[in-house]
């Protein structure tokens, strides 16, 4: 039994107790000066800072052109990425990824396994990964990027006889 359940207690002082503002034991007391503590803290910091918000943090560059174009060499494969819309929507709206591969020689690779995967590394959002299909000389996947922002597309490209490359393409979505 504690103090506050104690049948020998009058039952005039349980009624006090109960009117009682405030902790009533030790931790209450050290709980509530923490609390408030913090808040006290809390409202002499934010009184302190610039009156202005501060800018927001630079993000990197962005790897695409202005047609929402871009392409990378890697282990001697050439892939270049377009995405459609022009420019990126983010917002959940599905959008296109256009892939082309080419070899070394600059001949288009065919048979290749390409994989889209999107993430939202401020936000360690993942987008989904997505197999592209084969289309023309190239291959095209659906890409949705969750809300505007910073993404990073990975095309992980396996050709039929060779090893896996990994790209990365850094977009901005609206």
């Amino acid at each position: 039994m504690t103090w506050r359940t104690a049948t020998t207690q009058p039952a005039a002082w349980h009624e006090k107790a109960a009117r009682r503002a405030g902790p009533r034991t030790h931790k209450g007391v050290v709980r509530l000066a923490a609390v408030t503590g913090a808040a006290l803290a809390a409202v002499l910091v934010s009184g302190c800072g610039p009156s202005k918000p501060a800018a927001p943090a630079a993000t990197g560059p962005h790897d695409l052109d202005a047609s929402c174009r871009s392409t990378k060499t890697d282990a001697g494969i050439e892939v270049t990425l377009t995405v459609s819309p022009c420019p990126a929507k983010g917002g959940g709206s599905a959008g296109k990824a256009s892939v082309t591969v080419k070899d070394a020689a600059g001949k288009a690779v065919e048979g290749a396994k390409v994989e889209v995967n999107s993430e939202m590394p401020n936000m360690k959002m993942k987008g989904g990964k997505q197999s592209a299909s084969a289309k023309g000389d190239g291959y095209e996947s659906k890409l949705v990027l969750g809300m505007p922002g910073d993404w990073q597309i990975s095309l992980v490209v396996t050709p039929a006889s060779g090893q896996a490359s990994t790209t990365v393409f850094n977009v901005k979505a609206e």
